[in-house]
């Protein structure tokens, strides 16, 4: 866990640099739409801890204006040194179902599935909770919690904690 300070830190003072002025409130229905985004991700996974990856990812959500949005997401990520093998990369498609706390945040949940090719490869079933806070720009930051578990017998669960920048379309 020593060793995610410094990430986390380094997150957040690129944020602090990418943000000024551009936190206000948003308008109703900005996470309708398209979005691109990436995040870093530390894992919490025996032996190998911390665990990191970076990831890339595309979406849609639908705003159905009755504080629901639901969507899809297809994620790319990439982890040098994985529990699963000397690297992996993990691809997964998810659906996503989210409440509208307010304006400016919503609290979803995720479950997909997809392919790592840690280990011996294998197809794998993911499912995650997280929270976005929408910026007056379009962009959102967001903080999720994720568990990706293989098919394959005798390899290991991934959990993962991940904070992103999404741009909404």
């Amino acid at each position: 866990m020593k060793h995610a300070s410094p990430v986390l830190a380094a997150i957040a003072a690129a944020l602090s640099v990418v943000t000024p002025g551009l936190v206000g409130p948003a308008q109703a229905g900005d996470f309708d739409g398209a979005y691109v985004g990436a995040g870093l991700s530390a894992g919490f996974n025996a032996p190998i801890v911390p665990d990191y990856e970076g990831s890339a990812f595309i979406g849609y959500n639908w705003d159905f204006g009755n504080q629901i949005v639901a969507g899809g997401e297809l994620d790319l990520s990439y982890n040098p040194k994985s529990l699963w093998g000397a690297d992996a990369t993990t691809s997964t498609l998810d659906g996503r179902l989210g409440f509208l706390a307010n304006d400016a945040v919503m609290v979803y949940g995720r479950a997909g599935g997809g392919y790592t090719s840690g280990g011996v490869g294998s197809y794998v079933w993911d499912v995650g909770v997280g929270a976005e806070y929408m910026m007056n720009n379009g962009m959102t930051v967001r903080g999720e919690f994720d568990r990706v578990d293989p098919f394959e017998v005798g390899m290991d669960t991934q959990m993962n904690g991940r904070l992103g920048v999404v741009m909404n379309f």
